[in-house]
């Protein structure tokens, strides 16, 4: 594992995308810079929003094919400026570009679809939307259970939307085609969920922050379950899925990269460097396999990376020694509670049957 100092001039990363070159793009946690890191050369740049934009911050950013970089934005202190736009930043020019959103509405996580439309959640408004760069045009859609509060979102291999209702403890599913969203109660109770990821089989993975979990909801068998973490109170803040279907995320308190192996249903726990780092956002760079990751304090400031390569040979397989994970499953089957029922029948049974020898036992004794 390696870090790399934030230059001065720029506050601690916040969140984190990788672009098709490598190139490690971060939102500063305090400040009005969109900045890059290539990690060939070393070397960062900072891009600052327009002054005419007020006070305003990059906040969560996303990634499209063509390398355009799209954000959210925040105020700064004491600040005003309204926040309710899309920023774009096209890399070849160097030219930010101000997409206004109607009203009230405050974009928050955000991702592209395949057509490069882009995808946002409004905690405020409960909804999700779509924006079409080319055309201007704005849909939304509105979230069945009041007060939701999504978070995190995902888009799966059919083109569906994932994402995660926070303060109601449940997924939810988008069918853009159908303009139908379909929600899904966590079984653990006050999970609250956070981050969202698809894996290779479909499968949608989460957060659960208060349960100290990584969750995951089988869209096909309509079944969730969930694996502990080993190290308590690590608070898992972000997760992405490999290429090889295992699960990689940070844990906010435990200061550490873990992953998770569904194969093998074991995880692995990697110390970061600095002490009380703060870990808040993931990318993953599948072309070179490796790990990015922001760590937030703002006293120690600085990119984490991870080479999957070199966890390897530190860890052949990344299972050898691994702690086992017991995942626990949130749905109980037929076959389980005849086990259930075997077992406490049984120890009825020998529970009668040490009653009556102690009974013939004392007869037999004449007491």
């Amino acid at each position: 594992m390696r870090e790399f100092v934030i230059p001065g001039g720029l506050s601690a990363p916040h969140a984190i995308a990788v672009d098709g070159d490598g190139r490690v793009w971060f939102a500063e946690k305090v400040g009005r810079n969109l900045a890059s890191f290539d990690f060939a050369e070393k070397r960062f740049e900072s891009h600052p929003l327009p002054e005419s934009w007020g006070n305003l911050g990059p906040s969560r950013i996303a990634l499209a094919a063509d390398g355009r970089v799209w954000f959210t934005v925040r105020r700064g202190a004491e600040s005003e400026t309204p926040i309710n736009l899309l920023g774009e930043f096209e890399v070849a020019s160097g030219k930010f570009r101000k997409h206004v959103l109607p009203g009230a509405l405050r974009p928050e996580d955000l991702t592209l679809d395949a057509a490069g439309k882009v995808w946002f959640l409004a905690p405020d408004q409960n909804g999700v939307f779509r924006f079409d760069p080319g055309s201007g045009a704005l849909q939304g859609f509105a979230i069945p259970t009041p007060n939701s509060y999504p978070k995190g979102i995902a888009i799966d291999g059919q083109g569906s939307i994932w994402f995660a209702e926070a303060n109601v403890n449940k997924i939810a599913k988008l069918v853009p085609e159908e303009s139908a969203i379909a929600e899904y109660e966590i079984p653990a109770q006050f999970a609250n969920p956070g981050g969202v990821a698809i894996d290779g089989s479909g499968r949608v993975w989460f957060n659960e922050l208060r349960a100290n979990a990584i969750g995951v909801f089988y869209p096909d068998l309509m079944r969730f379950d969930e694996a502990p973490i080993p190290t308590p109170r690590g608070l898992p803040s972000a997760l992405v899925a490999d290429g090889e279907g295992r699960i990689w995320f940070l844990e906010y308190r435990g200061n550490k990269v873990g992953m998770f192996d569904p194969k093998g249903a074991y995880f692995n726990e990697f110390d970061i460097p600095s002490y009380a780092s703060f870990p808040t956002a993931l990318a993953f760079d599948g072309k070179a396999g490796r790990l990015w990751f922001s760590l937030s304090s703002t006293e120690v400031k600085r990119l984490g990376h991870l080479s999957l390569a070199e966890a390897r040979a530190w860890n052949p397989g990344l299972a050898a020694k691994a702690a086992q994970a017991t995942p626990r499953q949130t749905s109980t089957s037929l076959l389980q509670i005849i086990g259930y029922m075997v077992v406490a029948v049984g120890a009825l049974l020998l529970l009668i049957s040490g009653g009556l020898f102690i009974v013939l036992a004392r007869r037999k004794s004449g007491a």
